[in-house]
C-alpha cells in the first residue's frame, strides 16, 4: 500500500528513460559517476538490472511495471490520475493501482510531460539530489521510438514509440520548467542536453 517516502539523498543520481540511447548514455554517465545510484521511468527496471525505484504517471500500470520487472522494485508516482486533483486518502475508484504503488508524492503533483524528465523531478526536489543526470530521454522528434530491450519489443507486441505530437508537448513542458525546476538536473543527449546542458560542471 502506498506510504509517504521520508528519507532525504544527496550527490549525484543516474535517472533512466527508455530511449534507444540509454545504454550508450548509462555506460558514459557511469563513467563520470561511478557511485552514483540508478533509478528509471516506468518500465526501465526491465531493462536495467540495477534500477530499484521508478518514477511513473502511470499509477494505474504499478503491478505491471513490478510483474515485468521480475523482482522487488519500487514504484513512486505523484498522486492517482483516475482520481484527479482530489483527496489522496479517498482513492475509492483506484484501489487496485494504489495497493500497487509504493510511494505517493503529494508534493510533486505539478510534475508533467515525458516520463523521462519528470522523474527528473521527483529525484532533484523529492528525493532531495543536488544532480540528477538524465539518460535515455533526448526528446528528440527524430527519435520517437523505445530502445528495442523495452518491453514491448521483448514481447512481441510491435515496435513502441511516442507520436511526434507528444514529443513536441513534452519539449514544450520542459520548456517552461526552464528555472529553478530544472536547476541541477543535466542530460547526457539530445534536445534535452541541448535545453537543460550536460553533466560537464559537476564532473
Amino acid at each position: 500500500m502506498a506510504s509517504i517516502y521520508t528519507k532525504r539523498h544527496s550527490g549525484v543520481a543516474i535517472y533512466c528513460g527508455s530511449a534507444p540511447c540509454v545504454f550508450s548514455d548509462l555506460e558514459e554517465a557511469r563513467s563520470l559517476f561511478k557511485s552514483a545510484p540508478v533509478y528509471g521511468a516506468n518500465y526501465t527496471a526491465s531493462m536495467i538490472p540495477e534500477i530499484e525505484h521508478v518514477w511513473s504517471q502511470h499509477d494505474d500500470q504499478a503491478q505491471k511495471i513490478k510483474d515485468d520487472a521480475g523482482r522487488q522494485i519500487y514504484v513512486h508516482t505523484r498522486f492517482c490520475m483516475s482520481m484527479g486533483r482530489g483527496d489522496l486518502w479517498k482513492l475509492k475508484h483506484c484501489r487496485e493501482a494504489y495497493d500497487a504503488v509504493d510511494y505517493i508524492w503529494p508534493d510533486l503533483e505539478w510534475v508533467s510531460g515525458s516520463s523521462g524528465v519528470a522523474g527528473a523531478y521527483w529525484l532533484r526536489h523529492g528525493m532531495g539530489y543536488d544532480h540528477v543526470i538524465i539518460c535515455g530521454a533526448p526528446l528528440d522528434i527524430e527519435c520517437l521510438e523505445y530502445s528495442k530491450e523495452y518491453p514491448g519489443y521483448r514481447k512481441g507486441k510491435g515496435k513502441p514509440c511516442t507520436k511526434k505530437q507528444n514529443m513536441q508537448e513534452w519539449l514544450k513542458v520542459l520548456k517552461r520548467n526552464v528555472g529553478p525546476r530544472t536547476e541541477g538536473i543535466y542530460s547526457m543527449s539530445g534536445a534535452t542536453q541541448r535545453i537543460l546542458g550536460g553533466p560537464d560542471g559537476i564532473r
